[in-house]
């Protein structure tokens, strides 16, 4: 017994390292191990998004959604509808004659009528909560509730948000049955929509006075028509108009108001609330609506199998304006009706409302394309602002606030509720556990780390990205495939729901995990060289995942030019000797000697990604090894997988199955930490209150954060030479500030001050050259104040800009990042590039969009007197400006960064010469 379950652990532990390599991160640095060092002299590259393609033409965009319905549907029985709900024109359809003429059940898809005819009689009100107890049984109608089982009770918007039979049920027993008729003879329920022939059937309503189940649409006695009832559900959030749903073209068509109602806007924000939770976390969340880059909402109905018949699965969305259109946001709490665009029914025999939903998803992504002009797999984002939360869940609301994450395959920013963050993150970085008490554990670890980490991305307008550099996230859009895991994770998050680790300040903790610790977890403080060390990330011994090792033969020649492709491990042409000279307690390599023409030290950590981006993540697992030399080869011994800081999920596994609970096993990886609820002040902290480094990350270090109020940026008696200098800890080592008037600069904390102090004249100076500039071509505008962040590494740099290692510095907004001094410094650029990069800032705050590339670079390297620099890389084809345009977006090597910017140069010297200096500043700065 004791083999096999060795055994299963060695296979499971197999399958964590197997998942994560982080390719995406290693390619990204693949230019910087070729090139780091080799190409000197080549300034900097912006990065600039393409623009938008333009959005197709009704008539195209009909024909997109039309086959977008057709595929949909494919041979199945049943209806798609795509109907314009600021109209009622339909734009498209799938299925024939039953969209107008074949009356069914609408099953739980009547419930927001329903809860429209209590609010309006006043029988429910927006604080009319109850507990589900799972089964409702009265006067003969029993009803079960299939949505998972919560603590907490609900409210109208998570009942409908989780169609909960039971909340309904009790709500319909206490509404007034003509009110609730009268509302559906209100909305068109009952009678034609006056859009089909004479073949239209009309629907039914009951004739007698409605029950229990007539109100939940579970009865032979109501009846709607796939055009009856997205007309219906349009006419509630239209602002109340309820149209003829009639096909036609864009052009020349008039709509068909049948009626005009009222829908209170309070009522109508309950309704918003429960059908965006529907998509967000409730029963249509399976479908991955909420990752498209259209807000969508929406409402899932299964007419229950009643005497015989079988099941019918409903859906009915809608698709507002995308961001930056309308000022709308997905996220925001508020749909103006006039943004609310496009209306999508799905209606399938024999089926469920979940799967109904996942079949609109593929018409809402054909929508999303339309609007960005291409027929492909579309991309784009749909951002919510900093402030922004989602519909709140059955939790308390700091639990359900929204997490902008980046879903980078899909190129899309996606507002979700923080708890289903988590679940996709369980998904992502906890797909081979099968031990709950451990999920749980790995739930609690990752909400912690996204809460504390909440603003990393802010300068990106996101909050978390889906790869290793913050957590691993991956969007679930069919439960169905693994639903044995897929409710384990449900319910690991549902059980764990708003809670996260605090230390003893009572600050949400720093809390990292990693697949395999080997024995001991690590110490972040000799991993990363942290100055703060929190008492919970000293690290622990681990004997539940003592067992794990690794071994790994790396030829002396692979090894060496790994090495060298950093300065910081390069010891020269050959590599004599590596050894590990200093461990921690941990048993990890804290510093590794490196014997060649030259020696090198450096933290054990930093050799393992040194290696790992060169010869592949899977080379020297972690930092926990010994090496020797056997031959032309050295040899790592090694144990764990990752940083191995905070939990560990292979020793977490086997707790659990020792009987360990989700607490216990925490309160052993995060010694003096302690639990708690989410609090909504938790969502104010600021990304630098943490290190802010990645779990199961492969990078150089943890990246630096150097957010800091702007209040900071003004020195009390604001001389140029007022340096303040500020010493504060994250990142791989401490870093330091200087700071003027006009500047505050980041700086290693190792690095001679006088240099920072050196770059902070050289922008001040570039400040006022650029500012008489300016005047004198009367464009005015005032250069802000600027944060200048210099790396302490290339690899650094690579990582936080995506650049690479040939780019001398980026500037985004208010924002310079540069190099480290001693790589301007080697290739001669730490004069011209602080100048360069101003230019940029300064066009930048002009609001210069327009300007085109060529010129603002060519402007900005006459400014910076680089030109005489780059004569010998000019080419001697003569090359348009549209050319030059194209090719400056998408370079593919610093000799044609080099080229396209000596051609730049030459047209802008080529103006200032016709028209004079200040003429091109005019025409960058329009």
């Amino acid at each position: 017994m004791e083999g096999r379950t060795e055994k299963a652990k060695g296979e499971r532990v197999d399958a964590l390292r197997a998942k994560a390599p982080p390719l995406t991160f290693a390619f990204l640095l693949l230019p910087f191990a070729l090139l780091v060092g080799l190409l000197p002299g080549v300034p900097f590259a912006r990065r600039e998004a393409a623009p938008p393609p333009a959005p197709l033409g009704e008539a195209e965009a009909d024909e997109v959604l039309l086959h977008a319905a057709r595929a949909a549907l494919g041979g199945r029985e049943g209806a798609v509808v795509v109907l314009d709900a600021q109209t009622g024109r339909l734009r498209a359809s799938a299925g024939g004659r039953a969209v107008f003429e074949e009356a069914t059940p609408p099953g739980s898809a009547v419930k927001p009528f329903t809860m429209l005819a209590a609010l309006r009689t006043g029988s429910l009100d927006e604080g009319a909560r109850l507990s589900c107890r799972g089964r409702f049984i009265h006067d003969g109608f029993k009803i079960d509730c299939s949505h998972p089982r919560y603590r907490t009770a609900f409210g109208p918007a998570q009942a409908l948000a989780n169609s909960c039979n039971y909340y309904f049920a009790h709500a319909a027993r206490d509404l007034d049955a003509e009110a609730y008729a009268r509302t559906l003879r209100d909305f068109g329920f009952g009678a034609p929509t006056g859009a089909g022939d004479e073949r239209e059937d009309p629907g039914l309503l009951p004739r007698e006075v409605p029950g229990v189940a007539e109100m939940l649409g579970e009865s032979e006695q109501i009846r709607v028509t796939p055009a009856q009832l997205v007309a219906g559900y349009a006419a509630l959030f239209n602002g109340g108009l309820l149209h003829a749903p009639r096909p036609a073209r864009a052009e020349g068509f008039t709509p068909h108001v049948r009626a005009r109602l009222d829908v209170p806007h309070g009522h109508r924000a309950l309704l918003l609330a429960g059908m965006r939770g529907a998509v967000s976390y409730g029963t249509a969340a399976g479908a991955g609506l909420s990752t498209l880059p259209v807000h969508v909402f929406g409402k899932t109905g299964t007419s229950t199998p009643q005497d015989g018949w079988r099941a019918q699965g409903w859906f009915v969305g809608f698709a507002a304006a995308p961001a930056g259109e309308g000022g709308l946001t997905p996220a925001a709490r508020d749909v103006p009706a006039s943004e609310v665009r496009l209306a999508v029914l799905v209606f399938l025999k024999r089926s469920r409302g979940a799967e109904a939903a996942r079949l609109a998803r593929t018409v809402f992504e054909a929508y999303a394309r339309t609007l960005r002009g291409r027929a492909g797999v579309g991309g784009g984002e749909a951002q919510a602002p900093d402030d922004s939360a989602s519909s709140a869940g059955p939790h308390a609301s700091a639990s359900d606030a929204a997490v902008r994450v980046r879903l980078t395959r899909e190129d899309v920013t996606a507002p979700l509720a923080l708890e289903d963050y988590v679940f996709g993150v369980l998904a992502a970085e906890g797909s081979v556990e099968t031990e709950a008490e451990a999920l749980k554990a790995l739930a609690v670890a990752a909400r912690t780390y996204a809460v504390r980490n909440l603003r990393r991305h802010a300068r990106d307008r996101f909050d978390l990205c889906d790869t290793t550099h913050c957590q691993r996230f991956a969007p679930v859009r069919d439960e169905s495939a693994r639903p044995e895991f897929y409710e384990l994770a449900r319910r690991a998050v549902r059980e764990t729901a708003g809670e996260v680790l605090r230390d003893p300040s009572g600050r949400v903790a720093e809390s990292y995990f990693s697949a395999s610790c080997g024995g001991a977890t690590a110490d972040v403080a000799k991993l990363w060289g942290a100055a703060h060390t929190p008492a919970h990330l000293r690290g622990v011994r681990d004997e539940a995942c003592a067992g794990e090792t690794w071994t790994d033969v790396i030829p002396a020649a692979q090894l060496s030019r790994a090495l060298g492709a950093d300065e910081r491990s390069d010891v020269g042409p050959r590599l004599d000797n590596v050894r590990v000279v200093r461990r921690d307690q941990t048993g990890r390599a804290e510093l590794v000697e490196l014997a060649g023409s030259r020696r090198r030290r450096l933290r054990g950590w930093d050799f393992k990604i040194i290696v790992g981006r060169t010869l592949g993540w899977g080379v020297l697992k972690s930092s926990r090894f010994e090496v020797t030399r056997a031959g032309s080869a050295y040899v790592f011994r090694g144990a764990g997988f990752g940083h191995g800081l905070g939990l560990c999920q292979a020793g977490a596994h086997t707790s659990a199955g020792r009987g360990a609970t989700y607490r216990q096993i925490l309160a052993r990886y995060f010694p003096g930490a302690g639990f708690g609820a989410l609090r909504d002040a938790d969502f104010g902290m600021r990304v630098d209150e943490g290190r802010a480094a990645g779990n199961r990350a492969e990078y150089d270090s943890p990246p630096p954060v150097v957010e800091v109020g702007h209040d900071d940026l003004h020195p009390p008696d604001g001389g140029a030479a007022a340096f303040g200098p500020v010493v504060y800890s994250g990142g791989s080592e401490p870093r330091a500030q200087v700071r003027s008037v006009h500047f505050r600069v980041s700086y290693p904390g190792r690095a001679a001050r006088r240099e920072a102090e050196l770059l902070l004249r050289t922008l001040e100076a570039a400040y006022a050259d650029v500012a008489r500039r300016l005047e004198r071509a009367t464009v005015g505008g005032v250069v802000p104040t600027l944060e200048v962040f210099v790396h302490e590494t290339t690899g650094e740099f690579v990582g936080a800009t995506g650049q690479p290692a040939w780019v001398a510095g980026v500037t985004e907004g208010r924002r310079i990042q540069l190099q480290p001094f001693e790589v301007l410094r080697r290739r001669g650029l730490h004069s011209t590039t602080p100048r360069h990069e101003l230019v940029h800032a300064a066009l930048e705050a002009l609001g210069a969009r327009r300007a085109p590339r060529w010129l603002v670079e060519g402007l900005a390297l006459h400014f910076a007197g680089e030109g005489p620099a780059l004569a010998r890389a000019a080419s001697k084809r003569k090359m348009s400006t549209d050319e030059l345009e194209r090719r400056l977006a998408r370079p593919a090597s610093a000799e044609e960064m080099r080229e396209l910017y000596a051609a730049a140069y030459a047209e802008v010297s080529a103006l200032v010469r016709r028209e004079g200096e200040p003429a091109v500043w005019r025409r960058a700065a329009r």
